[in-house]
């Protein structure tokens, strides 16, 4: 079985260097968006858009006239640009009445089978917007009413963590969709698209003879190319990997550009105003009962009443554990309680000092815990039989927004615990969390009588195969969680699925993880005494 033990090695490596988790992990508002049912090859000089390739574009209307493109971004929030609320030059007057159409692609008919309408019942300006200089040219606007996801209707990604900022202001390539005036002079019909490219800001300054801020982008083409009026509030959007799908990301909203088009545009960067984004959609008041989760301990869920919650938490995975015994790092875990964490039994010595550090890792915040106790599954054999561990804290782990647990179902609920087992056993694609470039990534799931038949090793069901496609950008260590997100009002927390057991160091490498729902009547025996 050459190397099939990798993760030992793997640990002897990392021990040479250090441990490398400032870099950025693909954190969207939406875990569904981007993604379309086919791909394919506005606009000034553009082309029409394929009719499933745009699924996220929203027509913004009033009862009597098409005013503004926008973009779905979650189930209930359209993204566009403030100037296009104004009802007058000065934006003193506001339009009322406003109407979102998804699953618009042809304004010349009316398919009442794919369109669907929905009342905006309130919209948010971002604080620094000025009409004169378009800085802060960007609105949010509430639907009535959960969107319903379709092929032809679905959010585009926003993406949320802003150490990608300085990465994403790489991109040099983009693609603007909308109905705006083409080269004919009218507004299109058919959505339009084309490529547009980022320019050096100081070409945009020269042109229009103003300032352009941080939070602009300046964008055109050599060939007339161009948004124009009846594209503002679209976007202007590139694919980024997650690891497993390619996800349409949204980093420009249309906003202003020359009268007679055809050369430069100026786009308000979605990045610059991602902490806009977050607060108003993800702490905007649920008008709908949440149902009740039975689960371990509700300290893995957001307390509600920490306005300033969420994006540290959801960024650094504050139940991510390191066990250490003396100063080598043996395995990654889980925090489950307040005085247990979950891991992997394979390294962890029978008799040996161990300790647990907890908290934000890039940013050193750590804290470490003593492990009392160890308590490995009684029938552990081998990597590939129980390969489960339980470590007990000395003392109770006091949880902020960057320690706290992970979601397991109550011990004692078995319908909740059948629903999450349900649940973790219906999804194709988990989130695999290790270090390295990249901090997490998307896995999909492998046919476990399909997983190292080569090295005739057989998978239990107590084990979960899980295609890791991007090794050379990621490592997964042994106990490295494998996880679920967790989707509860605006809470965001995961769920843990499974513990990594052992693997490949190769691009498109099949690791294999222990699942941890098997194993919940053990943890309750042990957790409840």
């Amino acid at each position: 079985m050459k190397d099939f033990y990798h993760f030992q090695r793997d640990f002897v490596l990392y021990l040479r260097r250090k441990l490398l988790l400032t870099n950025v992990s693909t954190l969207f508002l939406d875990e569904d968006c981007g993604v379309v049912s086919q791909t394919r090859d506005r606009i000034m000089n553009g082309k029409p858009a394929a009719i499933l390739d745009n699924p996220w574009m929203a027509l913004i209307k009033t009862p009597k006239e098409f005013i503004c493109a926008g973009t779905l971004i979650n189930h209930r929030f359209v993204l566009s640009a403030s100037h296009c609320l104004c009802d007058s030059l000065d934006c003193k007057k506001k339009h009322t009445a406003l109407i979102v159409r998804l699953g618009e692609y042809d304004r010349s008919t009316d398919n009442e089978s794919s369109d669907e309408d929905f009342n905006v019942i309130r919209f948010y300006e971002h604080k620094s917007f000025n009409i004169t200089s378009h800085i802060g040219d960007i609105a949010l606007l509430k639907l009535d009413r959960s969107v319903v996801y379709k092929p032809h209707i679905r959010p585009i990604c926003i993406q949320l963590d802003i150490r990608y900022k300085p990465e994403a202001d790489f991109i040099s390539k983009y693609t603007a969709v909308g109905w705006g005036k083409t080269e004919t002079g009218n507004l299109s019909d058919v959505l339009q698209t084309a490529e547009i490219y980022r320019l050096d800001k100081n070409t945009c300054l020269n042109f229009f003879w103003g300032v352009l801020s941080d939070s602009q982008i300046c964008g055109g083409s050599h060939n007339g190319v161009d948004t124009c009026k009846g594209d503002s509030g679209g976007p202007l959007y590139s694919k980024v990997s997650d690891g497993v799908l390619g996800r349409q990301t949204q980093f420009g909203i249309v906003s202003f550009g020359a009268l007679e088009c055809g050369g430069l545009g100026v786009y308000t960067d979605v990045m610059s105003h991602a902490d806009f984004i977050e607060r108003i959609v993800l702490e905007s008041d649920i008008t709908v009962l949440l149902p009740k989760i039975d689960l371990l301990d509700e300290g893995c869920l957001d307390d509600p009443k920490l306005r300033s919650r969420a994006k540290s938490a959801a960024d650094t995975f504050p139940w991510l554990a390191q066990v250490f015994m003396d100063s080598f790092l043996i395995s990654f875990g889980a925090l489950v309680s307040n005085k247990f964490v979950i891991t992997t039994a394979q390294l962890i010595p029978e008799n040996a000092p161990l300790k647990v550090l907890l908290g934000e890792f890039s940013e050193s915040i750590l804290h470490a815990y003593k492990v009392s106790s160890i308590h490995k599954h009684p029938e552990f054999e081998s990597l590939t039989k129980n390969d489960v561990a339980l470590l007990e804290l000395e003392e109770k782990v006091d949880y902020t927004v960057l320690i706290k647990p992970i979601c397991l179902p109550s011990l004692t609920n078995k319908a909740e615990q059948e629903k999450f087992q349900k649940k973790a056993d219906r999804a194709q694609k988990l989130t695999a969390v290790g270090w390295g470039i990249r901090r997490s990534v998307m896995v999909q799931k492998v046919d476990s009588s399909e997983c190292y038949q080569e090295d005739l090793q057989e998978i239990g069901d107590k084990q979960i195969c899980m295609e890791h496609s991007i090794s050379n950008i990621m490592s997964i260590g042994s106990g490295s969680p494998l996880v679920k997100r967790l989707p509860y009002g605006n809470s965001r927390a995961f769920t843990l699925v499974g513990l990594a057991s052992f693997g490949r160091m190769e691009y498109h490498s099949r690791d294999v993880y222990t699942k941890v729902l098997s194993y919940i009547d053990w943890i309750g025996t042990l957790i409840k005494k």
